[in-house]
């Protein structure tokens, strides 16, 4: 992070400069929040420096909240257990998320940046995951589940960048709407495709969608050797209950659910790389090339080498 905007943000605000002098210290919470609140129904998005030296006791917001640290740390309380962002971290919290956040120092920066219902929903489609698809519908029901998303971004030079810009924005106070908005629409994109190497923390989903998560996590990192057996030793249920319970969830069964994954999985390097079409077979977890060929041409209605022919032209289609 640039050290002159650094240290524009380390600068005492106004109203830190009241807090400092103790005045007005509970009223000064109340008026933040709701000032946060005004935001929300401004703008679909709106930018805002956390304020420093004050505790907020719990509350939740009508929006969904992203806090990223510029530096310093900020301990956030969710549930009872305490979520400490270091550099670079990002917390995402939809609005049934009832947090509260420890004081801070001087060199403490956090951003907030505070996305609108509408905002979340009309980016969705382009959110390339499982785990955000489930945190943008608990974030649409008036009774979903509070979840929230903790991210280590720190070194992500793609990340760092786009919240570096907006970092910018607020510090020059330019809030150009159409940066604002593409910015934040390709920070999410990113969280979401590198979701499995950034996330850190846990989602509070209630029981329901928790399950969800955790089937579609297992089946996600663990597709090349995964077994029903083997989740079912994580899960701590037996196979008979959790085969109902993934048919419940998913509408499908989890060799179908399993299958579907690798299948995504060769489709995607099949069309992305020149990876020799039997190395794509083995890196899904199918040692029969001859059932894979019978499966994926079920799927899809093309064979893996005219598939990948169609979509890479210049490839020379290595079997």
């Amino acid at each position: 992070m640039d050290k002159e905007l650094i240290d524009r943000l380390l600068e005492i605000s106004e109203s830190e400069s009241a807090l400092l002098s103790e005045l007005e210290r509970e009223s000064q919470v109340d008026r933040t929040i709701k000032e946060s609140r005004l935001h929300r129904w401004e703008n679909d998005i709106s930018l805002r420096i956390h304020t420093r030296f004050l505790p907020f006791p719990a509350h939740n917001h009508d929006f969904v909240e992203l806090m990223t640290v510029v530096s310093g740390s900020i301990t956030h309380r969710i549930g009872g257990q305490s979520i400490i962002l270091g550099e670079g971290d990002i917390l995402m919290m939809n609005k049934h998320v009832v947090h509260s956040i420890d004081a801070t120092d001087e060199r403490d920066i956090g951003i907030n940046i505070i996305i609108s219902d509408a905002f979340l929903a009309a980016v969705a489609p382009d959110l390339a995951d499982t785990v955000f698809k489930s945190f943008v519908k608990e974030n649409s029901n008036p009774q979903g589940e509070p979840a929230y998303l903790h991210f280590s971004t720190a070194g992500n030079k793609q990340i760092c960048n786009l919240t570096e810009n907006l970092i910018m924005e607020l510090s020059n106070r330019s809030f150009d709407r159409t940066v604002l908005t593409g910015t934040v629409s390709l920070l999410l994109r990113y969280l979401s495709l590198q979701r499995e190497a950034l996330l850190r923390g846990g989602v509070t989903y209630g029981k329901r969608e928790a399950r969800r998560l955790q089937i579609s996590s297992y089946i996600s990192s663990s597709y090349r050797s995964a077994s029903l057996s083997d989740l079912a030793r994580q899960t701590y249920l037996s196979e008979p209950y959790l085969s109902r319970i993934i048919k419940e969830t998913f509408g499908i069964g989890f060799k179908e659910l399993l299958i579907s994954e690798r299948m995504r999985r060769a489709e995607e390097l099949i069309q992305k790389t020149d990876m020799p079409i039997s190395a794509v077979i083995r890196s899904v977890g199918y040692d029969n090339e001859s059932y894979f060929h019978r499966e994926f041409k079920s799927r899809f209605g093309t064979s893996p080498l005219a598939m990948r022919k169609e979509a890479r032209p210049e490839s020379k289609g290595t079997g």
